[in-house]
């Protein structure tokens, strides 16, 4: 198995068989993994394509993801996405919602932003993406009352997560410098809830970021990884 991180929060996993990506946004003629985006050569080298998209936010969906349509290729899309510009055959899912072809087994988690997040099971390996699911606090601010409300807002939905899942192998999650003071806030509490076997930043500011985290946690039980840059191989 083989994890890559694209861009923002774009991530895919690769095995012999199958491909899943993550809020795919970006695209570039004639690149590839190496460069941070998902080409042809990529789509057409796997025996199942999975398409994952949290939220239709301009920097997590792009409509240009369903010109992968070369192999098999299964959309997996909050129902965020405009259904009009879906192929047919898309899954449209919301918080709760679970989806199972035999080969792979998603549900779908909440977020405290648009959308929703996903916990996939793919070959007795476990991954999660949480979108923009994050505590979303910007203390910074000064909305003391908005700050405290989004505070209880994420701790439900983490919750309702841990209640429903046991284990996480790969965790993908927002580590966001703009929200300034505490912004790797929600981050902590989830490896502080989930324990994940390894965690992955995502929708964070500069590569640096990522290596600062990591030293954070470098003496914690889950693996955190420094990210430093588009395209690199993480696993």
């Amino acid at each position: 198995m083989r994890i890559y991180f694209l861009h923002h929060s774009a991530v895919c996993v690769a095995d012999d068989d199958n491909l899943l990506i993550f809020d795919h946004y970006l695209h570039k003629a004639g690149a590839g993994i190496k460069d941070g985006v998902i080409g042809r050569k990529e789509i057409l080298a796997a025996k199942r394509v999975y398409v994952f998209v949290s939220h239709a936010h301009h920097d997590h969906f792009n409509p240009r993801i369903f010109d992968w349509t070369d192999a098999y290729v299964k959309f997996i899309l909050d129902d965020t996405v405009p259904e009009e510009t879906a192929p047919k055959g898309a899954v449209f899912m919301h918080r709760g919602d679970e989806f199972d072809d035999g080969h792979i087994y998603v549900r779908e988690f909440g977020s405290t932003d648009c959308g929703g997040s996903f916990y996939v099971s793919l070959c007795g390996t476990s991954f999660f993406h949480a979108g923009d699911f994050n505590n979303w606090h910007w203390k910074d601010d000064g909305n003391i009352r908005y700050s405290r409300v989004m505070g209880k807002l994420f701790e439900r939905e983490l919750r309702h997560i841990k209640r429903h899942i046991t284990h996480i192998d790969y965790a993908f999650f927002p580590v966001d410098r703009r929200m300034g003071k505490d912004h790797d806030a929600g981050a902590d509490r989830f490896l502080e809830v989930m324990q994940p076997r390894t965690f992955i930043p995502i929708h964070f500011v500069r590569f640096e970021d990522t290596i600062e985290y990591s030293h954070k946690h470098k003496d914690k039980d889950t693996r955190v990884l420094a990210v430093h840059k588009n395209g690199e191989r993480l696993v």
